[in-house]
């Protein structure tokens, strides 16, 4: 495959009989297929095998490797001479290099295992590594800091539904800690215990603004309480007026309007360019109230403008 000077390369010197390289491997997959599930791709892992053999190579690349480059089995020079040049003394090791080929980070294998637990801490990481690389390219719009857009972030509340094993659960609120990469689960703090939930058991609470019948010019917050799946309707209420709940549906002139930094999960799209982001969730970065569009942020560096219809808070993916 051709490289680019828009890619990042990582040597990964390894073997399959390697007990640690077992251990770290999926440690990496897992980094880079974070980053892929964020629209960044721009990473490039070249394998370099220190198996007994070239069967042993292949079958260790097949089980347990991503979608890699590799450096042909038969360049045992080329592996000696890569080997010398960045002082690999030991396997695993994870080597970025810049544009000219020096080591450009110092330890790239312990911040894999640093960011392991946390999609913001692998985009924080990988963005650090392409500016250590000298690779051009443009940064998120939103600070680091920031959860990653197809993560809920910590502090949301929630309400638990649809729960099979643990039902006594449901209607429960509570607040989300933090997200399991590895688990693919949400740590979410109910009274005194902390549950470990898909986001499909996850109705956000959320504030959302809704027009005054009586002013159309006057728009307040309201909470989202509840979403039917079937009609689309989101039950909205206003605490301060004290009224019984409202059921609206996005994209109606009287809202509900979602604010800035809201997931959301992408749906209906036909255009062919952006089926791929149906069913992901994204973040919304603005709503334009003469268009009627949301702007979503779906990963790193794409952004979405789509109608309300093709938007919903429940279920999430």
């Amino acid at each position: 495959r051709q490289l680019t000077p828009a890619h990042v390369i990582a040597f990964y010197f390894s073997a399959s009989w390697c007990p640690p390289c077992k251990h770290f491997t999926p440690m990496l997959k897992k980094f880079v297929q974070t980053l892929e599930s964020n629209g960044e791709h721009t990473l490039k892992v070249i394998f370099v095998s220190s198996d007994q053999t070239e069967h042993d190579m292949w079958k260790y690349m097949y089980d347990a490797h991503g979608d890699w480059l590799a450096l042909s089995f038969s360049c045992r020079d080329v592996k000696d001479r890569l080997s010398r040049q960045y002082q690999v003394s030991g396997i695993p090791q994870l080597v970025v290099i810049d544009q000219v080929g020096r080591q450009a980070v110092r330890d790239a294998r312990g911040d894999v295992m640093g960011a392991s637990n946390s999609s913001t801490q692998v985009l924080t990481t990988y963005l650090s590594w392409k500016s250590a690389a000298g690779v051009s390219g443009p940064v998120p719009n939103a600070p680091q800091a920031e959860p990653a857009c197809n993560e809920l972030p910590p502090g949301l509340r929630v309400r638990i539904c649809g729960l099979t094993g643990a039902p006594e659960h449901n209607g429960n609120e509570g607040i989300i800690q933090s997200f399991d990469v590895g688990k693919q689960r949400y740590v979410v703090e109910l009274g005194e215990k902390v549950l470990s939930l898909r986001a499909t058991n996850l109705l956000q609470l959320l504030t959302v603004q809704v027009q005054n019948p009586e002013n159309p010019d006057e728009w307040y917050d309201a909470e989202a309480i509840d979403f039917d799946t079937e009609t689309g309707e989101v039950s909205v209420s206003n605490q301060e007026s004290g009224g019984d709940p409202v059921r609206l549906r996005f994209g109606e002139p009287q809202g509900p309007i979602l604010k800035v930094g809201t997931r959301v999960v992408v749906q209906g799209l036909q255009a062919a360019s952006a089926q791929p982001w149906n069913e992901k969730l994204g973040a919304v970065v603005e709503y334009d109230r003469e268009d009627e569009r949301y702007l979503v942020q779906v990963a790193l560096e794409r952004q979405l403008k789509v109608r309300p219809v093709n938007i919903r808070i429940f279920p999430l993916v």
